[in-house]
């Protein structure tokens, strides 16, 4: 059997994914079944790359029966990311009763095709190895594979639209960036997403003239999965937090409402009660300044103008056409801008400013300002100096 350096490649990454499951079975910091969603679901790639690379190397011809174990397993992608994001976004999330039937298509599928291939005879086998080797595989077959494309990409529009609701809801709740960032569950999930649409590519290539590509366009994807662990699973590792959300995420309930017609409906304000809210709101943020706390949130606010946080959420959005997050910071990059154009101390630095503004974050800070001046706020303390 000869080695060549794509084959050595297709081990490091399968190697790869295999410890990095272990480390995420057995690191003990965050929440557990987030940890143990994602490290199944690494597990899973990796199994069934290793079963892909038995069967290429034509290991599997020794003893057939030991072969297509890992021919199934991508059924479980889907379900693994979906579940993986809503446990990370939404702490009241548990995998019990009804979450088990989302692995019931991988579980029939693993069954019946054991079971139709075991009880071949190992001529039929082999022959259904090198059919597999030499990409000459039955129609139902494609149309299996169809099928299990499919699943996957409904489990990722569903995470998607899970991302964005987190994302829409932890905006009107939350002030600072940490507890409203899911780029981390964004990129995982999109980068997979890309992945299987490479591999579904590769498998359509296998059906037309360009078969011959086959093999290279798979080399390519492994290649493709290399970096991205190298880059940023690696990163990981050094910093685990990278895998997890804040421990406040778990305060938003995912059956919360979404849109604000759904959220604020029923409500009793009147146009002259929002008014007054929003006066004494107003007065609040001027005064006692309190977006000068990073980690400020709906409830905190609510509580010190002694109101429901909803009725507070509503004239927000209703009457200043903003969400929490941009109400807030809104005002911090005001307090931003008297600091870097009147301060105190005339060497004060930007990173100064920025804590003593309320921010927490460097580049959610950068980000905002820019946005809001169309400067930086480098270049705009130096127009202000001059």
């Amino acid at each position: 059997m000869s080695i060549s350096i794509a084959d050595i490649l297709f081990v490091i990454v399968i190697f790869q994914l295999f410890f990095i499951s272990i480390f995420l079975y057995t690191h003990n910091k965050g929440r557990l079944l987030s940890n143990r969603l994602l490290a199944t679901f690494f597990l899973c790639v990796s199994l069934n790359l290793v079963d892909s690379f038995f069967a290429l190397q034509k290991v599997y011809l020794l003893n057939p029966s030991f072969a297509g174990w890992g021919s199934c397993l991508p059924l479980l992608f889907g379900p693994l990311l979906y579940l993986y994001a809503r446990s990370v976004l939404y702490k009241e999330f548990w995998l019990a009763g009804k979450q088990w039937i989302h692995f019931l298509p991988f579980l029939m599928c693993f069954l019946v095709t054991e079971a139709g291939f075991l009880l071949q005879p190992r001529e039929m086998k082999l022959t259904i190895l090198n059919a597999v080797i030499e990409r000459k595989l039955p129609m139902y077959v494609y149309w299996v594979s169809v099928f299990i494309f499919l699943q996957f990409f409904a489990y990722i529009f569903v995470s998607f639209v899970l991302i964005r609701q987190y994302k829409r809801i932890a905006e009107n709740n939350f002030s600072d960036r940490q507890r409203t960032n899911v780029s981390w569950l964004f990129s995982t999930i999109a980068f997979f997403t890309v992945c299987m649409l490479m591999a579904a590519l590769n498998g359509f290539i296998g059906l037309t003239p360009l078969a011959s590509y086959y093999y290279l366009f798979l080399f390519l994807i492994v290649v493709f999965v290399f970096i991205f662990i190298n880059r940023v699973l690696l990163k990981a590792l050094r910093s685990p937090e990278i895998f997890l959300l804040t421990e406040d995420v778990g305060n938003i309930s995912e059956n919360k409402p979404v849109s604000n017609t759904a959220l604020y409906s029923g409500s009793s304000l009147t146009t002259e009660t929002k008014n007054e809210l929003l006066k004494s709101l107003q007065q609040c943020m001027e005064i006692k300044k309190p977006y000068l706390e990073p980690e400020l949130n709906l409830r905190q606010l609510a509580d010190l103008l002694s109101v429901k946080p909803k009725a507070l959420s509503q004239v927000i959005n209703e009457v200043l056409h903003q969400n929490f997050f941009e109400f807030v910071n809104s005002y911090r990059i005001e307090e931003a801008k008297r600091l870097l154009k009147n301060p105190a101390d005339k060497k004060i630095t930007v990173l100064e400013v920025l804590y003593e503004s309320g921010f927490n974050s460097k580049s959610s800070f950068n980000t905002l300002f820019k946005k809001q001046t169309g400067l930086t706020p480098g270049e705009f303390k130096r127009k202000n100096q001059h």
